[in-house]
């Protein structure tokens, strides 16, 4: 006896914590869920962000989306008040955090981002989005930076911050090669569906407590070995907004990266364009081991339902959402970003660990400046631009207590009969400033074209110390205040020369004004070290001098800072260090030639290795060459300088030496 077809009866499809009422259908109750669904999607009534619940004494139940061929639609249905009533539960942030483990750091890598191993922090609530875009586009890439970026699921960020995770990427993989270079080469067409935007701020994540130990574990060390350490277990950095979803790629005519010289090397993998949480194993044949990318149908898979072979059904793979991935990062933090005063518990603790490891060149470059001297005296201030906003907040963060440090030159040597000073200008609470002059023994009106360097230093409150070019440096403040009211004064610095010579260590210094007025718009502070008479240990000498008077003036109030880089970053691959003494050909103006491919200014300091009653000179610094200054003065023998600082350095004595110190860019 032949059955009777069901038929469609009603239905009060009901929306968990959805206050708008029923949805009320005509269904099938003997179709499976998977059916219903197809059918609920196409006429808009739900979407990927809700399951099939059954409620049962007040608790409900899911549906898992992998099972729902299993399920028919009588098997959910709940009666209630004589009405057959279909829950459904929409996929909250924690479903979707536990599935993804977004309570972990993500770590840069060649093959893809990678999920830390250990979890460094707990979410207590996020903002969810429903997104539901579709889009086509071609992906390419201008450098190795922007490769690691693009391939990181980081498409549409960009930063300082970024770019420094991409080069700790980069550094940890040592991906320089011949076969990394196809890589960027190439271009990838993408298909992609964003489903739902998850964002979360700093107030949602809270520290694990072996999170919290390792940092303090590390601070106590002040070894930066431990601080890498912790974002190798923990992470080295946090998105705080990830967008789910799928995206396919599929190989660009512009590229194949698979090498027809050898195909005897046969292995299983991730596919790594994006995320290692994507896992599909295939065999590949591939001679040169580029990345976890490989030449096939469709070459890079997340999110979606994997297809059993190497054809990619498009269609199939929009409809199967149960494997949402994550396809893309954004606004990315430092794990050690966590870290934060605002908590009792963790007070000074973000502080603390950034102090530990002591102060860094946070960032260098170089910069073109016009200087019209018009008349004798005239300065120039140059305000600090073309710096990366975060390097700039950094300048004005009390936390970071930034130095500034330039040195200039004439770009295109103008005038063989001028020179060029700097002086870092630092009022409270605003940005510093550098004040340009330039000294020339006759006056005469020029338009200058100078090149500036400028280097910021400072603590590295975003923690990027851990990248193996950051450069560490000691800095040593020395305020005059003027109580020994003289043109000329040593100040004491509790630093051991000559082990510092010897181990190759650049140390240079710079004066700093807290006020420019009438009183000091006009002078320029000299300085030189100079080994100290009684032990090792060495002096600043400075001394001042008026461009409009000529002659030696008192010194101002002003603060000189010395910076002391480590000997482990003076002679690495990045930077050049190299020790000079003078050619004594022209008397007046010993110099020395430099034979170097580097046009841009450099860090110069002069050492003179006896404590004499040397007359104060100036160093000027050109693209070749360094030369001594002496200025004369119209005081008449009448000041300290004339009357007690008559010795010129020379030949026979030959006890100054010069220091050079070249640092990347």
């Amino acid at each position: 006896m032949s059955s009777e077809k069901i038929k469609e009866i009603t239905i009060y499809i009901n929306i968990i914590d959805n206050s708008q009422g029923y949805i009320i259908k005509k269904l099938n109750p003997d179709d499976r869920l998977s059916d219903i669904r197809k059918d609920l999607e196409n006429s808009n009534d739900i979407n990927d962000m809700m399951l099939f619940s059954k409620k049962e004494n007040d608790k409900v139940g899911e549906v898992k989306r992998e099972d729902e061929e299993k399920f028919i639609l009588r098997e959910t249905i709940t009666i209630e008040n004589g009405l057959n009533i279909l829950y459904l539960k929409r996929l909250y942030w924690e479903f979707l955090s536990n599935k993804h483990k977004l309570d972990h750091g993500r770590i840069m890598s060649f093959d893809g981002i990678k999920i830390a191993g250990k979890q460094a922090y707990t979410i207590s609530d996020c903002e969810i989005k429903e997104i539901d875009n579709y889009n086509r586009g071609r992906l390419e890439f201008k450098s190795e930076e922007d490769w690691m970026k693009k391939t990181n699921l980081f498409l549409n960020v960009n930063g300082n911050n970024i770019t420094s995770f991409v080069k700790l990427g980069l550094s940890i993989e040592s991906v320089l090669n011949k076969s990394f270079n196809k890589e960027i080469t190439s271009a990838y067409q993408f298909i992609e569906v964003s489903k739902v935007s998850l964002k979360f701020n700093k107030a949602n994540l809270k520290l694990t407590d072996e999170f919290k130990n390792a940092i303090i574990g590390a601070i106590q060390s002040k070894d930066p070995e431990k601080f890498k350490k912790i974002t190798e277990d923990y992470g080295q950095l946090i998105p705080t907004e990830i967008i789910l979803g799928g995206r396919v790629y599929f190989n660009d005519v512009k590229r194949s990266l698979i090498s027809s010289a050898d195909t005897s090397n046969k292995f299983s993998g991730n596919i790594g364009f994006g995320s290692s949480d994507s896992n599909v194993g295939y065999n590949f044949n591939n001679s040169e081991r580029t990345s976890e990318f490989y030449n096939f149908n469709h070459i890079g898979l997340l999110g979606g339902k994997h297809p059993d072979d190497e054809n990619f059904d498009e269609k199939a793979w929009n409809e199967s959402y149960q494997n949402w991935g994550c396809i893309e990062f954004r606004n990315p933090i430092s794990i050690f970003q966590l870290l934060t005063d605002d908590l009792p518990d963790l007070q000074d603790l973000r502080k603390n660990a950034f102090k530990s490891m002591g102060k860094r060149i946070l960032y260098t470059y170089t910069e073109d400046c016009d200087y019209p001297l018009y008349e004798p005296g005239r300065y120039r201030t140059f305000e600090l631009k073309n710096i990366p906003q975060d390097t700039l907040e950094m300048i004005q963060n009390e936390e970071a207590d930034c130095d500034i440090f330039a040195s200039v030159f004439d770009n295109n040597e103008t005038s063989k009969n001028v020179f060029f000073d700097c002086q870092i200008l630092k009022k409270p609470k605003t940005k510093p400033s550098i004040i340009i002059r330039g000294i020339q023994k006759k006056f005469q009106k020029c338009k200058y074209n100078l090149k500036i360097k400028i280097m910021v230093m400072g603590f590295d409150i975003n923690f990027n110390f851990i990248l193996p070019d950051n450069i560490s440096v000691k800095s040593i403040r020395s305020e005059y205040e003027q109580q020994n009211i003289s043109e000329f004064y040593s100040i004491p610095l509790n630093e051991e020369l000559y082990s510092m010579l010897t181990s190759c260590t650049p140390f240079f210094g710079i004066p700093v004004l807290s006020n420019l007025d009438s009183s000091n718009d006009s002078i320029i502070i000299g300085h030189n070290f100079c080994k100290a008479q009684s032990d090792n240990k060495f002096n600043v000498d400075v001394y001042s001098y008026c461009i409009k008077k000529k002659s030696y003036e008192k010194l101002p109030k002003f603060t000189f800072c010395t910076y002391i880089i480590s000997s482990n970053n003076c002679t690495s691959s990045s930077n050049s260090y190299e020790s000079f003494t003078f050619n004594y050909k022209y008397f007046r103006n010993p110099s020395i030639k430099l034979n170097t491919n580097s046009v841009n200014p450099k860090c110069v300091s002069l050492i003179l290795s006896k404590n004499n009653n040397y007359h104060p000179f100036f160093s000027s610094q050109k693209t070749d060459q360094i030369k001594i200054k002496y200025l004369d003065c119209n005081c008449k023998k009448t000041c300290s300088i004339c009357k007690n600082k008559t010795i010129r350095i020379s030949k026979t004595e030959n006890n100054v030496e010069c220091i050079l110190f070249d640092i990347k860019e």
